[in-house]
């Protein structure tokens, strides 16, 4: 999730452990637990574009590390308040397992995927079934937050508060899963009633709510992708196909940053060719506007040099549609523009 989700939720998780005794320091270090986790961004640069990639998501997000560094970090904390809070050393690291825990836990859910194995497997947790921002789970955290600090640590409405809060967000991750096996459901009625063979396919979520969702059939020479919100009356009727012209990769195809790209994309990937040079775009991702020639958000350029390929994410300034906003916010709300729709996603 993005990094407010992720520091809220560390907050709340402070105040739930250790809230009654610490007040409003059990929120900040627990906000601080929160967001440890993605310090992993930090160390990415010193790595290739690819093996970048695996890095964010990484080691840090894995179910162990939140076991080596909380009894490391609650150390810390206790040495720094120890004189004026009487509170344990054990007391800290608790705080800071469960909000360094529950950050890649979230993770897990969406689309990027999480190492949640390492250092014993690299296999990348993607469950795919809330976007990396969605409001609707993000907003109760916000609110509560912005209330409890103000109000005594040892008040009961403090941790009915919190508690409520928590139970709240808790059943609409678990509606976000009940969800996705509707959305599947409906797109593969799609893809049969539209006549769309497929070796595979997948779902993902589209940013700020859990109500419009992406769906990617795979052939064998490329994707059929629609668009399905929860408030369309219908099953999805519309696709696009983007070929994938894995041929266009053949004078690379020995390279293993490449096969790593390609890994990192779960096969989910179009190569092509702009005014820039050729590049491979993960699709998973889908694209930042909404029509069919928005730029894809995840697209790599591949140049040889010295015999040597260069893999390189794109980082160009991309133009913002007209409306875009507006019209995204109708197709959630099962209104198609009056333009082609294309796809935005995270």
């Amino acid at each position: 999730m993005d990094l407010v989700t992720q520091t809220v939720l560390g907050a709340a998780v402070g105040e739930v452990v250790l809230g009654r005794k610490a007040g409003n320091k059990a929120i900040m270090w627990g906000a601080v637990g929160g967001l440890i986790p993605d310090l992993d961004v930090l160390v990415s640069p010193f790595f290739s574009e690819v093996d970048g990639l695996f890095v964010h998501r990484g080691f840090s997000h894995s179910l162990i590390f939140a076991f080596l560094i909380a009894p490391l970090l609650g150390w810390l904390i206790h040495h720094i308040h120890k004189k004026k809070m009487d509170i344990s050393w054990r007391e800290w690291t608790v705080l800071i397992f469960w909000a360094a825990f529950t950050h890649p836990v979230l993770d897990y859910f969406t689309t990027y995927g999480t190492g949640a194995l390492l250092p014993f497997h690299n296999y990348r947790v993607e469950f795919s079934t809330i976007a990396i921002v969605d409001v609707f789970y993000t907003l109760p955290f916000i609110l509560v937050l912005l209330v409890i600090p103000f109000i005594n640590r040892t008040a009961k409405i403090r941790r009915k508060l919190i508690v409520g809060m928590f139970s709240i967000t808790s059943l609409y991750l678990l509606g976000t899963v009940v969800n996705k096996q509707h959305v599947n459901n409906a797109f593969e009625k799609a893809f049969s009633q539209n006549q769309i063979p497929y070796e595979r396919y997948r779902t993902s979520p589209l940013p700020l709510s859990n109500f419009l969702w992406m769906g990617l059939a795979e052939t064998d020479s490329g994707y059929h992708i629609g668009l399905y919100s929860n408030f369309d009356t219908h099953i999805p009727d519309e696709f696009i196909f983007v070929p994938r012209n894995k041929a266009l990769l053949n004078e690379f195809s020995d390279y293993k940053d490449l096969n790593q790209l390609i890994h990192f994309t779960k096969g989910y990937y179009h190569v092509n060719k702009d005014q820039n040079g050729l590049y491979l775009a993960d699709l998973r991702f889908g694209k930042m506007g909404i029509n069919e020639n928005s730029e894809f958000v995840f697209k790599f350029y591949l140049k040889h040099k010295d015999e040597t390929l260069i893999i390189q994410q794109s980082r160009e300034s991309r133009s913002i549609e007209n409306d875009i906003l507006s019209n995204y916010i109708d197709r959630i709300m099962g209104i198609k523009p009056k333009r082609t729709v294309n796809i935005i996603s995270y």
